[in-house]
């Protein structure tokens, strides 16, 4: 009786799993599911009905992230699965799936609530936002904002130095741009990044919450600031304007709309 009998060939484990024949031999080639038996003359893989359990483990190790490499730690010898170290470790990396999966739902609902925010006004027109206290994390610049490079600011923020308080930092969501703060002393330049809370530092400036003008252009104006929201300075010397990239429905990843914002001291 050929060895064969019995046994179920690569496409009838592929059809009865749903993995793809490619898959299945390359789970072979790396030692993690080699065949119960392979014809000699044509090279043909054949299995027995109970490796499809190890299809499927595999399948279930790839939806959780689990590199193939790790998951042959819990085999021995191919016969031999150790399920309950397996399940152990399965669990832990679920945990972490499904938390990094409630944090890109939570991305995606704030993403959304801030494209709506800033879709209901027009390029040019004022308007007034109402903003939460913020914390920004200063990079000073010592040149004009007109014509600047974004690349030379850009570089400000390779190197923050947050050491201990590094944690307060979250790219997600958080702002980051352009501020100048006028005083009759002149007018300071600094790139920022918003901080999730503040931080012990000089260098950390906290925006009180209030109902702040605000204007959208698709150019940088915040050096134009004084000029476009005189009536709501009234000559005053001390104010601090703000400019940032802000989402649209659709954005030109080349050109985005900017935000301006004037906060009077």
């Amino acid at each position: 009786m050929s060895r064969r009998n019995n046994l179920l060939s690569i496409g009838d484990i592929s059809k009865f799993t749903g993995v793809s024949i490619k898959s299945l031999r390359y789970y072979d080639r790396i030692g993690l599911l080699k065949p119960a038996y392979t014809a000699p003359d044509s090279m043909y893989r054949y299995y027995t009905f109970n490796q499809t359990n190890l299809v499927f483990l595999i399948s279930f190790a790839i939806e959780l992230d689990i590199p193939l490499k790790e998951l042959s730690a819990f085999i021995e010898d191919q016969d031999t699965m150790d399920y309950k170290s397996f399940l152990v470790h399965g669990k832990e990396m679920a945990s972490k799936k499904m938390k990094a999966l409630e944090n890109g739902l939570k991305f995606i609902g704030l993403l959304e609530e801030k494209i709506a925010m800033y879709e209901n006004h027009p390029i040019g027109q004022l308007y007034t936002r109402q903003l939460p206290q913020e914390f920004l994390f200063l990079l000073p610049y010592d040149k004009t904002f007109e014509n600047a490079d974004p690349y030379q600011i850009a570089k400000l923020f390779y190197d923050v130095p947050f050491e201990e308080n590094e944690d307060s930092y979250n790219s997600g969501l958080l702002e980051h741009g352009l501020l100048c703060e006028y005083s009759p002393n002149g007018v300071m330049r600094y790139a920022f990044i918003e901080l999730s809370k503040e931080i012990t530092a000089s260098d950390c400036k906290v925006i009180p919450a209030g109902q702040y003008p605000c204007r959208q252009s698709d150019e940088s104006q915040i050096e134009q600031a004084a000029e476009i929201f005189k009536d709501y300075l009234e000559d005053k010397d001390s104010f601090i304007a703000i400019e940032i990239e802000v989402f649209t429905g659709k954005t030109n990843i080349n050109k985005p709309i900017n935000e301006l914002r004037v906060i009077s001291l």
